[in-house]
């Protein structure tokens, strides 16, 4: 990713140094905060956004975004809100490249934080929120890597303050969860913040009064939470039975030992399925949706159109739900291709295997691909790996005309889906080209 902290086009006519700050006018500052308040932060609520306006930036113009926190989240807000207005029609916040998109302000608020890092809760919400920014340009490492140290300045705050406020628990299972998704894919060291999570409060529900747009926000957080826990139970007792809980949280299957996948007993299958469907089915008004069964006709005709974000909450649910489900009957899959006679599969092997390609499918239309741009996408390189799994699961079905059976009817929409991203990704991620140079291996 650049370096520089040139001005975008809007400010072009500024000088090159961080002068330029000087050129925004309220209006601009309005527009890049508003989007990212938009576009961001209803699934990820790292600031209080009434704070944030009255305390935050109003602090930072007084100070002419001198060397501060409030300066340097400020910074952050409008290099995140700088992506959702680029993809809004807003192009003049580009500096150069669509990849570049917000870096200038990035970089400087990078710069200032270096002085600033401490062990304290501001320090977290800036560490956070960097690593929306990197998630945003697919930079999978330097997304890791600020997370990981958000995670390591919780770890030292935890035990110094005893109790935690209900502020210090909202950051606490957003660094967690940030975390997790990353550690989902990818094998990095985990920072062992997952050690206190039984420990650490939930945040809090939202109560009578509540604002309804901010309660369903905290409502879709929870959601998220009970859902990490889920999948971790998932992981565990299908693939990680033999390692303990800690690391299981954050491993995947393994092809390594293909014993785990056969292993599963129809038992544990259909209680983690059983588990699943009580999530869902406790989901709030506004949040809730049908089962697999009763969601398989997709309506094709609205593939292109921008979601409300109400709609984009619910769907990052949904896709949370099919790669659930689709992990859950993998062991189906696996089965399914090593059966030498497509005649000897039983027909809950046949159901399972359909079940796992199918909710696998609907994971990545629900994501969000087909209608946000990518860096708009919760979490969006979890996104293109989901896609990556489906296609590769797909591929191998095909080789044996006998197991076409288990392919949806519209499972080519998986090739418009790389279709959409290829783009972009292979600009900004060496992961995704190279998930994508597997492919055409395969292939």
């Amino acid at each position: 990713m650049s370096q520089s902290t040139a001005p975008p086009r809007r400010l072009e006519m500024f000088s090159g140094d961080q002068s330029w700050l000087s050129g925004l006018s309220l209006s601009d500052v309005h527009l890049l905060t508003k989007s990212y308040f938009e576009n961001f932060h209803p699934s990820c609520l790292i600031l209080d956004e009434n704070v944030f306006y009255s305390d935050i930036l109003s602090k930072a113009l007084q100070i002419n975004f001198a060397k501060d926190y409030s300066t340097c989240t400020v910074l952050l807000v409008c290099a995140i809100g700088s992506i959702a207005a680029y993809y809004s029609g807003h192009e003049e916040w580009c500096s150069s490249h669509e990849h570049d998109v917000g870096t200038g302000f990035f970089n400087l608020a990078n710069e200032m934080f270096r002085d600033l890092e401490g062990a304290n809760w501001s320090s977290v919400e800036c560490l956070l929120l960097m690593g929306v920014f990197y998630s945003a340009k697919i930079r999978v490492y330097d997304a890791w890597q600020v997370s990981h140290r958000a995670c390591c300045v919780i770890l030292i705050l935890v035990p110094l303050q005893g109790t935690l406020g209900a502020r210090e628990c909202q950051l606490f299972w957003i660094a967690y969860l940030h975390e997790s998704q990353i550690l989902a894919e990818f094998d990095f060291p985990a920072s062992g913040l997952g050690k206190l999570a039984s420990s650490i409060p939930l945040p809090l529900m939202p109560g009578v009064g509540t604002d309804p747009h901010y309660a369903q926000y905290q409502f879709f957080f929870l959601a998220l939470i009970s859902m990490r826990k889920l999948l971790n139970r998932i992981l565990f007792h299908l693939y990680s039975r033999e390692q303990n809980s800690e690391n299981s949280s954050h491993d995947s299957p393994s092809a390594e030992k293909p014993t785990a996948f056969l292993s599963a007993t129809p038992s544990i299958i259909h209680e983690l399925d059983r588990q699943l469907e009580e999530w869902r089915v406790c989901l709030p008004s506004g949040l809730e949706f049908s089962a697999y069964s009763e969601a398989q006709q997709m309506d094709d005709q609205n593939f292109t159109q921008i979601r409300p974000i109400h709609e984009r909450l619910r769907g990052n649910l949904m896709a949370r739900y099919f790669a659930a489900k689709s992990i859950i009957h993998r062991p189906f899959i696996y089965r399914v291709l090593h059966c030498e006679h497509g005649n000897m599969l039983s027909e809950e092997d046949q159901i399972g295997a359909q079940t796992a390609i199918g909710s696998a499918f609907r994971c990545t239309f629900y994501s969000g691909i087909f209608h946000e741009p990518l860096p708009l996408l919760l979490h969006p390189i979890n996104t293109c790996r989901s896609l990556f799994a489906l296609e590769v699961q797909i591929s191998l079905l095909l080789h044996r005309e006998t197991l076409n059976f288990v392919l949806p009817k519209d499972w080519k929409m998986a090739g418009k889906a790389r279709e959409i991203i290829t783009g972009l990704t292979t600009e900004m991620s060496p992961t995704v080209s190279r998930d994508w140079e597997i492919l055409q291996l395969l292939s």
